[in-house]
């Protein structure tokens, strides 16, 4: 066996406890037959054949009151949680034109969309048949949990499994081989290596100093329909072109790539490579994997991403940039906003809920130390200080800015992790903002901020027309308790 097909069969392996493990972790059946809980979820909101649930938009709405990378200027309007369900389903409405407008055929999509569901229908493909054709014994699960006693039965099974996969899946392979009739297109391996070395020398559009490799763009526009469609393997029902044996070039780091595709023998290496991937992919549809229900809606998902990605991308090529006149005049006008922004250092104590914030804040009002309230009470025992900034802190800003140094302040709320969570704040110093110059970086600072002015006014607007044109429901009576800053609960 080759050291590059060897090389893929381990990847392809190693897939499988990943696989599995998310299947066993996410697949959790709720009292009323529903699988994650989607069909005991509320609906919030309903556009074409999409619904948005309470529990998506409460997803959702964590991400977006936590501070963003783009907020260092003029302050924004808080998040809202009507306003974020109309944004939701202004996306959904983006995903609906873009599949109407066919814009899954771009080149760049259906690319991206066609590795994803490659690798999804090989997963499933060689989980079961690993599953199937390698025998485990209880014995060797008991074994493995000893190991590590943090793995499920089910996910100590995939691993021995995935251990003693490698020849199965070889041999599984070299029979699809033969099933599939595949056969090398020998005669056209100098010519796939000639143009190979066309496109790297010799680029229609030079290329950026430095940058010695074939691009992914030469691949898409500088093929020639001919080049494109030709066969380097053919096998029933389809063959595997010249076009394919390039994307797999493309999907390598430059530096990693073959120095030999100038040569027959080269050609042939990376095609080994790439091809293994594509009968794989030929056997799971053949098996029907392609109709797996789950398997359909988490590429729809996926679809859905890249289309919505796709609309907010073209459509942020309309905002003009700022000339430099507008920045300087943006600039003197908004000044405060842009100088060296204010810090207080802190020392937290997170806790898990209220009740033990209460309690940590009483501790602390009698004499105790922070360190040692922190190690009977705070949920992260690396307690230390830190500078906390309004770019950090977001909403919760104000609540550490009005206290005075050696003050203790809380219970407040804070980011923590991926959620919100109670906590007791000492103060230790203050250190107000300071006005600065205009410079060269401060330049790009604004220019950013009117940038993202521009973008949020545009997207404003888009979306309103957007939710004008397509029909919608929008359940404002069941998002009345939603909090945008509720406390996560530590199960979550």
């Amino acid at each position: 066996m080759k050291r590059n097909g060897r090389r893929t069969v381990l990847l392809l392996i190693l897939v499988l406890v990943g696989i599995a493990t998310l299947l066993i972790s996410c697949q959790s059946e709720t009292d009323d037959g529903s699988v994650d809980g989607v069909a005991a979820s509320e609906v919030v909101a309903k556009i074409g054949d999409y619904t948005i649930t309470k529990d998506e938009l409460k997803e959702r709405l964590a991400q977006a009151v936590r501070p963003q990378r783009d907020d260092a200027g003029l302050p924004k309007a808080p998040v809202t949680v009507e306003s974020l369900l109309r944004t939701l389903v202004a996306e959904k409405a983006m995903v609906i034109e873009g599949r109407k407008l066919g814009r899954l055929d771009d080149a760049i999509l259906s690319a991206s969309v066609n590795r994803v569901r490659q690798r999804q229908l090989i997963r499933l493909l060689l989980t079961d048949y690993v599953t199937k054709n390698v025998p485990v014994t209880a014995s060797e699960i008991d074994q493995e949990i000893q190991t590590d006693p943090n793995l499920t039965r089910e996910q100590a099974e995939m691993k021995v499994r995935s251990a003693r996969a490698t020849p199965v899946v070889e041999q599984y392979y070299a029979d699809l081989l033969k099933k599939f009739k595949v056969e090398k297109v020998k005669e056209n391996f100098s010519k796939a290596a000639q143009v190979h070395q066309r496109l790297a020398t010799r680029p229609v559009e030079p290329r950026p100093r430095g940058m010695y490799w074939i691009t992914n763009q030469q691949i898409r526009t500088e093929l020639s329909d001919e080049e494109r469609s030709m066969p380097l393997v053919r096998y029933v029902g389809g063959k595997f072109t010249l076009l394919q044996w390039f994307q797999t070039l493309g999907e390598m780091a430059p530096p990693g790539r073959p120095k030999n595709l100038n040569r027959p023998e080269g050609v042939e290496a990376l095609l080994d490579r790439g091809l293994r991937p594509v009968v794989f992919e030929v056997e799971a549809v053949d098996q029907g994997y392609d109709k797996n229900e789950e398997f359909v809606a988490e590429l729809r998902k996926y679809e859905d991403r890249v289309l919505l990605g796709k609309a907010k991308t073209d459509k942020y090529k309309e905002i003009e940039q700022p000339t430099d006149e507008e920045i300087k005049a943006f600039f003197e006008e908004h000044r405060a906003n842009f100088a060296k922004p204010a810090s207080v250092k802190i020392e937290p104590i997170w806790c898990p809920d209220m009740e033990t914030a209460e309690k940590v804040k009483g501790l602390l009002a009698d004499g105790a130390t922070p360190a040692s309230v922190n190690e009977t009470h705070g949920l992260r025992k690396d307690l230390r200080a830190y500078n906390a900034y309004p770019t950090s802190e977001g909403i919760f800003w104000d609540n550490l800015w009005k206290a005075q140094p050696s003050t203790v302040v809380g219970p407040v709320k804070g980011f923590y992790e991926a959620g919100i969570k109670w906590r007791v704040v000492k103060v230790l110093e203050k250190t107000p903002s300071e006005e600065q110059p205009f410079s060269d970086g401060v330049k790009q600072q604004v220019k950013s901020a009117i940038t993202s002015a521009r973008r949020d006014e545009l997207m404003s607007r888009y979306e309103a027309d957007l939710l004008k044109k397509h029909p919608h429901e929008i359940h404002l009576d069941k998002i009345q308790d939603i909090d945008p800053l509720e406390v996560t609960p530590d199960d979550e």
